[in-house]
């Protein structure tokens, strides 16, 4: 049965945002010190941000030392990483041949199993990573890196602004697979204010079953140093950038600024769930990603970043969204823009070598003041 959610918003005309935001991210010298403390091996966990090449490229510039944060990571106790699963398909996987490999980190990442395809089988399902990596014994001093939630804010997002124009399904289905029933039944379609709330609960559900996981798959089998990288407030990456640009035109700026808020609390709720739940465990380490880069693009400056609003790489198309497509292989040295170095994003999603060596350095000092560097 459809369901029709009135709303305040009145978005009559967000056909560019939903689109888009359904889509979302599958996604040098680092000035850091030699580390104290010994790590005898670097496990990893999460999304495209922390991908070291399972579709055979990173999402990042294509160029000789575009380490991603999780490799800067690694490097620094002198290790190396590699992709542990090897893609056959979009949504296929095997387990590389290579021997050795630590990083289990898929893009297209997700919390949220049932928002893929082949949920069971599926390695961009977090959860399964985690399972699959728990197989293998933990040392003593092994440090693991897990990243995730980000995708899945951007799926609520999109189903969201779908919504706005009918089209409930992918809304609902999401909150059917996850939120309980007495906090499915306290959502009333024509008061937008409870599905806000639901959002936010849904959220930080998911927070919560990623720590369930970390718990079982890491911590109870003899992991003693995770590092949670937290989700960064995607509604600053120029995709979503461009989405709120287009409620702003055809909506006005208040009502861009009213939704941007709402998103912003989505990804404050699944943060601060995990931070709440890892707050008394001292093997568990959470970085605020989010916070630094709020001030990454605020204060570019500061983090001698010369563009923290534009895509490097080159727009390859159009999609039918009608927002500018990129394609991470021809994403060269030479193809990117002048000046990419000091650039915050690759594409609409992801940042340039240099964000991921910035996302490096923050990692770094919580590292260090819990003695694991």
């Amino acid at each position: 049965m459809k369901r029709d959610i009135s709303t305040k918003f009145g978005l009559a005309a967000l056909s560019l945002a939903a689109a888009a935001l359904l889509a979302a991210c599958g996604g040098g010298n680092s000035g850091q010190t030699q580390p104290s403390s010994t790590v005898s091996s670097v496990r990893v966990y999460g999304d495209s941000l922390a991908d070291s090449g399972t579709f055979g490229f990173k999402a990042t510039v294509q160029v000789a030392g575009n380490y991603i944060f999780p490799e800067r990571i690694a490097l620094q106790y002198g290790q190396t990483l590699c992709p542990y699963y090897a893609a056959t398909g979009a949504d296929s996987f095997m387990v590389s041949p290579a021997a050795g490999c630590t990083s289990y980190a898929v893009a297209g990442g997700r919390v949220n199993g049932a928002a893929l395809a082949n949920p069971t089988t599926n390695k961009k399902n977090i959860l399964a990573q985690l399972a699959d990596g728990s197989a293998k014994a933990f040392a003593a001093n092994e440090l693991v890196i897990v990243d995730g939630g980000g995708n899945d804010a951007a799926d609520l997002v999109g189903a969201f602004l779908a919504a706005q124009q009918g089209s409930t399904g992918s809304l609902f289905a999401l909150f059917g697979s996850t939120l309980a029933p007495a906090q499915l039944g306290a959502i009333n379609p024509a008061n937008p204010s409870t599905v806000v709330t639901a959002g936010g609960q849904y959220m930080a559900a998911l927070a919560d079953n990623l720590y369930a996981s970390i718990t079982a798959n890491v911590l109870a089998k003899g992991g003693n140093r995770v590092l949670f990288a937290n989700v960064p407030d995607i509604t600053l990456t120029p995709r979503f950038q461009m989405v709120l640009a287009s409620i702003s035109a055809s909506q006005g700026a208040a009502t861009a600024q009213q939704l941007q808020t709402v998103f912003q609390g989505w990804v404050s709720a699944f943060n601060a769930e995990f931070a709440a739940k890892a707050a008394n465990e001292p093997r568990v380490a959470v970085v605020d990603i989010y916070t630094n880069f709020q001030d990454e693009v605020a204060n570019p400056s500061v983090y001698a970043l010369s563009d923290v609003k534009d895509p490097s790489c080159p727009i390859t198309g159009v999609g039918s969204d009608g927002l500018p497509v990129y394609n991470f292989p021809s994403c060269t040295a030479a193809a990117a823009k002048s000046g990419w170095q000091s650039y915050l994003f690759a594409d609409g999603f992801h940042p340039t070598p240099y964000g991921h060596q910035l996302a490096s350095q923050l990692i770094s000092r919580t590292l260090a003041q819990k003695g694991w560097l």
